[in-house]
């Protein structure tokens, strides 16, 4: 098993041990696999996971930074990273682990999650030695297992009337079309396809909208594309309406978004 250097280096996570990097832009890991199981958080943007799978292949688990991704022991994977950003990995002992998914999967940060692991990183934990700091890793282990967890943040449906709409909509972001107007273009009904979109991805026809121009945002303000001319190229009346959706998406600005960028990259 070809593990990471770094796991050779580091304890048995007793019952989580943190690491801590400051990524430069454009930064690539070359195929590895953990000896233990492995959170991956993120500061801002996006983080891209490449998997292969003894169960499903190879796939992309992509997310925002509100998102951890869960890599459990053994599997291979690759990242990549576009921008400057502040990494923490989470390795979660084995006993721990297997309360946590089976396979690779996305655990959104709720505010509790979110505030136990930034405790952690302002104090530059590593190993839990503190019998203080353990009774806070069983709480964030407990509440990793209540976060729930999607296998995808964009998945996918070869659903036959969803399937349609899905490319239509990866394709074109700024498509105003209507869950009603599209309902009419594949034969059923909006209460159908409503239901259909719950069933096969999870979430409504507009969040799984929002979460690809989030994504295509993400890359736009990347490239340095004003926030006015974002928000008309992915169908906002307004540039606030935009804000809006990306402000609900990952609770913060486009602008701070920008800066954190820029910070990153100085």
């Amino acid at each position: 098993m070809d593990y990471s250097e770094l796991d050779q280096r580091l304890p048995e996570p007793a019952p989580i041990h943190l690491r801590y990097d400051q990524l430069t832009p454009q930064t690539e890991f070359t195929p590895h696999s953990h000896r233990w199981g492995q959170l991956n958080r993120i500061s801002l943007g996006l983080i891209e996971l490449d998997l292969v799978e003894q169960e499903q292949g190879e796939r992309l688990l992509a997310a925002p930074a509100e998102f951890l991704i869960w890599v459990p022991a053994g599997v291979r994977h690759s990242a990549s990273v576009r921008q400057a950003m502040c990494y923490t990995s989470v390795y979660v002992g084995a006993e721990a682990a297997a309360r946590l998914p089976g396979l690779p999967c996305l655990i959104p940060q709720t505010p509790l999650l979110r505030a136990l692991l930034e405790d952690f990183c302002q104090r530059g934990v590593t190993a839990i030695e503190d019998p203080w700091d353990r009774r806070q890793a069983e709480l964030l282990l407990e509440r990793l297992v209540q976060a729930g967890h999607q296998h995808s943040y964009l998945p996918d449906s070869r659903h036959r009337q969803l399937a349609p709409i899905l490319a239509a909509i990866r394709a074109h972001p700024a498509d105003n079309t209507t869950l009603a107007q599209w309902a009419q273009r594949v034969y059923g009904t909006e209460r159908t396809l409503a239901r259909h979109f719950q069933r096969e991805l999870g979430m409504s026809f507009v969040q799984w909208r929002s979460r690809v121009r989030l994504l295509r945002a993400l890359t736009w303000l990347r490239e340095g594309r004003a926030v006015q001319d974002i928000a008309a190229d992915l169908g906002y009346g307004t540039a606030s309406a935009f804000i809006a959706m990306f402000n609900k998406q990952l609770g913060y600005s486009p602008e701070r978004y920008r800066r954190q960028l820029a910070e990153g990259m100085s």
